[in-house]
């Protein structure tokens, strides 16, 4: 995948762009090691466990007319399908389960969303 700038990046759920999106990260990939160690053992022991890809979380400036954003709002415990687009035209596509979806409503500032959705599954990457 080629170097890119991260301005301009847009996110789908369900074919439908989340507007109004100031930050976007997907983060927490991990991978566990499973401890195998026996009695038989002169060391522990570990193999790799499953790759969990972690947690998309979005936030920016909320739109109660964005289809987006209102799909994150009606999808809350469901999974969906995800697509982050990247300036250059590469993608990463996943199922993500809809969660921690809220509003904040500072005193002198734009109201602002958030929302939290567990990656399940693969990722794909494409340029």
């Amino acid at each position: 995948m080629a170097k890119t700038k991260s301005f301009g990046t847009t996110v789908t759920v369900g074919g439908t762009a989340i507007g109004g999106l100031t930050d976007i990260s997907l983060g927490g990939a991990d991978v566990p090691a499973l401890d195998i160690t026996t009695h038989d053992s002169t060391a522990k022991e570990f193999v790799s466990g499953l790759i969990d890809w972690g947690t998309l979380e979005l936030s920016g400036k909320f739109d109660a007319a964005n289809g987006g954003q209102d799909a994150l709002r009606t999808g809350l415990g469901a999974s969906a399908a995800f697509v982050v687009t990247l300036p250059n035209a590469a993608t990463i596509s996943f199922s993500a389960l809809i969660g921690g979806v809220s509003e904040d409503i500072p005193l002198e500032d734009a109201v602002g969303f958030t929302c939290s959705c567990k990656i399940t599954g693969a990722k794909t990457y494409s340029a």
